[in-house]
């Protein structure tokens, strides 16, 4: 059988024909390069199809209702972005920087957007609200205001207000004072804003609900006047004090003063009085109402409708009679006669002890009806005119 001959056979050379073997094996090496970096570069684009991942965070301290309080470092906050693609390279950003900071605001976002090989993410941020400033203005005011000279004297209540331009005032509060006595008292309140923030003050006020105490009331009866003394817890309060005239049933207002007595001089001669003493102090507390009576230190004779109580040396009087010359008194004590008695003057003041007739006698307390004549001349000549007669009586003490 015959063969066709190889190429070498037929006159080509055995090196000419491993030369382009070689050339051949080379070329194909470089084309399968080629084609694995061309192929890896196609495979990855085609392998990416999600867009890059993007998330935030708000660096920035929790208020209440939504807001926030700033953070450690003011009254602001910064939005942190992160963006990644595990599956290619982000080609472009925008907005996603951390900051601006926010500041004081009633609401805002912010906005991150990033592009990848595997398509464009935007994501904004939920509505930003930010306020680190507490409530303005923060005062308490009185349910009413004073009882007297800016003093309270008993229980009252306190509300507070305020306003915030951010957020607006959530809530104040209020509380009541019932003591202790102070001077100055206080009540402290606050109110808190939208946000959480709160600011709180105080409101101070004089608080006395404690009455003055008065004592040591007594009254002195005197020719022509009655003095009244009294004491009270504090020498600053103020007395007030009128008087019943006995029979009649209209009181009449005498004296409203810092004082530890008083002397009344408008008197009637054997009236009985009846002084109402009560004291106040500077927040108006009123002690106890007391009574005091005032017998008379002087009886005129025949001016009363009734028996006149007397103190305890009563001065007995009457009027003058044209042309006498003296006066003649008896005094008697359940009907014996137990003293006579001549005065120049139209009047007699009796003495707690006495001689007469050879007799002691004294001035207890008794009922007593007493006579005056007017004696004309001499006293031997004996001449006499009847005046009047009345009555008094000597209280036990």
């Amino acid at each position: 059988m015959s063969r066709r001959p190889t190429p070498w056979q037929e006159g080509r050379s055995a090196g000419t024909s491993r030369g382009l073997v070689t050339k051949l094996i080379r070329a194909s090496v470089v084309l399968t390069a080629l084609s694995m970096v061309f192929g890896a570069a196609a495979s990855s684009s085609l392998l990416d199809d999600t867009p890059p991942s993007v998330a935030y965070s708000i660096d920035g301290t929790q208020g209440t209702n939504g807001w926030y309080r700033g953070s450690t470092s003011g009254d602001y906050v910064v939005v942190h972005w992160t963006v990644s693609d595990p599956e290619s390279p982000v080609t472009s950003t925008n907005g996603c920087e951390p900051g601006p900071p926010i500041g004081p605001n009633t609401g805002t976002t912010r906005t991150c957007t990033a592009t990848s090989a595997g398509g464009t993410t935007a994501i904004t941020t939920k509505v930003i609200k930010v306020d680190g400033d507490p409530p303005s203005g923060v005062a308490g005011t009185p349910s009413r205001g004073p009882d007297a000279n800016g003093w309270y004297n008993h229980s009252l209540s306190v509300t507070w207000s305020g306003s915030d331009a951010t957020s607006g005032i959530a809530g104040c509060t209020s509380a009541a004072y019932q003591g202790p006595d102070a001077a100055p008292a206080s009540l402290s309140g606050s109110c808190t804003d939208v946000a959480g923030n709160s600011s709180s003050t105080s409101f101070a006020f004089q608080y006395d609900a404690t009455p003055p105490q008065l004592s040591s009331l007594s009254v002195q009866s005197t020719d022509g006047a009655n003095i009244v003394h009294w004491k009270s817890s504090s020498p600053n309060d103020v007395a007030a004090i009128s008087r019943v005239a006995r029979g009649s049933r209209s009181e009449r207002s005498l004296f409203s003063g810092t004082a530890a007595d008083f002397v009344d001089k408008k008197i009637q001669d054997g009236v009985e009085y009846r002084y109402n003493v009560r004291t106040f102090d500077q927040a108006g507390n009123a002690s106890q109402a007391r009574t005091v009576l005032a017998f008379p230190k002087v009886v005129s004779l025949g001016k009363n409708a009734y028996t006149p109580r007397t103190t305890a040396q009563p001065i007995l009087t009457w009027p003058a009679r044209r042309g006498a010359s003296y006066y003649h008194v008896q005094l008697f004590r359940n009907g014996k006669r137990i003293l006579a008695a001549w005065p120049l003057k139209t009047e007699l003041a009796l003495r707690p002890h006495w001689r007469w007739a050879g007799r002691r006698y004294r001035l207890a307390p008794a009922q007593y009806a007493w006579f005056v004549w007017a004696g004309f001349g001499p006293r031997t000549a004996a001449r006499y005119k009847l005046i009047g007669h009345s009555t008094f009586i000597v209280p036990a003490h």
